[in-house]
């Protein structure tokens, strides 16, 4: 072998070798991103946009379940961040009473800190399963609907496209979609299932949803399910209610549900309370109160259809993530054993109850350690489908830190329910949606 030929071989080696350190480097940067997870998009309504105490705020956004997967996970997901105090304005614990007291912060958010940046948590609170397809930002916002809207998916300014179609101009690899939940909440706050979205109508929307994202992406899809709707603190037991009318009148409880037209079974909602405190100050001035309104509480008979829509949607979601070879999420199981069982979270029971730790103020989206537990069940879905090997999220770490769990707060464990104010808010976010439908 000549001289020449010999220099050229090590020169060839070098190089390999080099190049092999090189990429063996780049592999350590990129933290071993799994090439599913290169761009991921996330659609959907509040429960994924990191919402949290009646507020989508830049310091509550992180802590969702989205930013919690994407750190597990090793990739990047920008966020629409709200400047403070949030869309709405954030609702805070002044006291713990009872009853508990609340405050909304002062003042009006300003928008997004970060207008330039290209959000990829797209998820927009108050949306509902038609609103992810079809609505888009507005030139001139009419509703508070059209400005969330707008702070979410308006910017970098020239975008003017549904969550849907955004996503699908974005071109990721993989798209997680929580989409529905407000076609459900609905009920909880009409106090009747008739204004749920209806089963033929869901099927439809969400067929044409998954079937656009996997036609158009080939992303790998991972679709969550719908929660039971009626298990959120943001309805009262009507047994708490009676009880607490009870002990302010001093009538018997069989006395006070046969006055305010509820019984134990139902579910009573914010135009319901706001309905109590009036029967309440009837009482104490002597005067028969008027009878909560249909409109006011969901019957125990309601409590059963609400359920049975919500199980009519995921069998129609569960149907079209299998034919679309996507990943279920299931979410409407995860809470059920949460609410019959509880999460014992460093040695303590949290639950679904209203200030329970799972429940942020505003008694519909989860706190810091709810949404740590969300997290870990797209985590556990994906590892199981996709043979990924995602850490699950340390939901004791981040209770430990969670300003709402328990602990934290010196709650008595003493039965209480979401205040007059904060369900109000919730309706805010929920209402507006479902009047454009």
């Amino acid at each position: 072998m000549t001289t020449n030929r010999r220099l050229l071989l090590a020169s060839a080696a070098l190089a390999f070798s080099v190049a092999a350190v090189i990429g063996c480097s780049s592999s350590s940067s990129n933290n071993g991103v799994n090439p599913a997870f290169t761009k991921v998009v996330v659609i959907g309504d509040s429960l994924s946009a990191g919402f949290q105490n009646g507020s989508l705020l830049d310091s509550q956004q992180p802590n969702g379940w989205a930013s919690l997967v994407a750190t597990q996970a090793f990739f990047k997901l920008p966020l629409p961040l709200i400047a403070a105090p949030g869309a709405p304005a954030v609702l805070e614990l002044v006291s713990l009473g009872p009853p508990p007291v609340l405050q909304q912060a002062a003042g009006t958010s300003p928008g997004r800190d970060n207008p330039s940046v290209q959000a990829l948590d797209l998820a927009v609170p108050g949306h509902t399963l038609a609103d992810v397809i079809n609505r888009v930002p507005v030139l001139i916002p009419a509703s508070a609907e059209d400005v969330i809207t707008d702070a979410v998916l308006a910017l970098p300014l020239g975008n003017d496209q549904s969550q849907m179609n955004l996503a699908i101009r974005l071109k990721p690899t993989t798209i997680f979609v929580w989409a529905g939940n407000n076609d459900a909440l609905a009920a909880d706050i009409a106090g009747t299932p008739a204004v749920m979205t209806p089963l033929g109508t869901f099927t439809q929307e969400f067929q044409q949803l998954i079937n656009t994202l996997h036609t158009q992406t080939k992303s790998t899809l991972v679709v969550a399910n719908i929660p039971d709707v009626t298990l959120v603190p943001y309805l009262t037991p009507a047994a708490l209610i009676i009880g607490e009318v009870s002990a302010a009148s001093g009538l018997p409880a069989p006395v006070v549900s046969a006055l305010l037209g509820i019984h134990p079974g139902d579910l009573v909602n914010t135009t319901g309370l706001a309905q109590v405190q009036a029967a309440i100050a009837a009482l104490k001035q002597g005067h028969p109160p008027t009878p909560l309104t249909d409109t006011g509480f969901l019957s125990a008979a309601e409590v059963a259809q609400v359920q049975a829509a919500v199980d009519g949607y995921n069998a129609a979601i569960a149907q079209q993530v299998s034919a679309a070879g996507g990943v279920l999420v299931d979410i409407h199981a995860y809470l059920n054993n949460a609410a019959q069982n509880g999460v014992n979270i460093a040695g303590f029971p949290a639950t679904t109850a209203f200030l329970g730790g799972l429940f942020s103020l505003d008694g519909i989206h989860p706190t810091n350690t709810g949404y740590a537990l969300i997290a870990n069940e797209y985590i556990a879905a994906m590892n199981a489908a996709l043979k990924t090997n995602l850490s699950a999220v340390d939901v004791t770490r981040i209770a430990a830190q969670d300003p709402l769990f328990p602990p934290n707060i010196k709650v008595s464990g003493a039965a209480v329910h979401i205040s007059l104010q904060a369900a109000q808010q919730a309706d805010r976010v929920i209402r507006p949606a479902a009047a454009f439908r």
